[in-house]
């Protein structure tokens, strides 16, 4: 296989992953999770049921399961910081290119 066929291999591999995302956004997939993570349990229901009946003061803070997760791990923070290395490329790369432009306008 020569270079050629491995940079399409690749470039069609990533345009495929981005297509696979992008379609469970908009198919609501992520929307449905998080939706299911903030139901009600079946015994937290109970409890917040009796709780209205016994008359006592509720929050319903205190009747909803919450689960943080936290992905923080080397290859996100490796990720990150070569996301804002590029950013920042692309943003002093285009700064200069517009001096350059402005230069040749004068």
């Amino acid at each position: 296989m020569n270079g050629k066929k491995i940079f399409h291999a690749a470039l069609f591999s990533l345009f495929a992953i981005f297509l696979s995302i992008y379609g469970a956004s908009k198919a609501g997939y992520y929307e449905y999770e998080n939706k299911k993570e903030a139901k009600f349990t079946e015994k937290s229901m109970k409890k917040f049921e009796e709780d209205i009946a016994k008359g006592k003061n509720v929050n319903i803070k205190d009747y909803l399961k919450v689960d943080t997760k936290n992905y923080d791990n080397k290859i996100t923070n490796i990720g990150d910081t070569l996301s804002n290395v590029v950013s920042d490329g692309i943003v002093s790369t285009l700064e200069k290119s517009f001096e350059i432009i402005e230069k040749l306008v004068e």
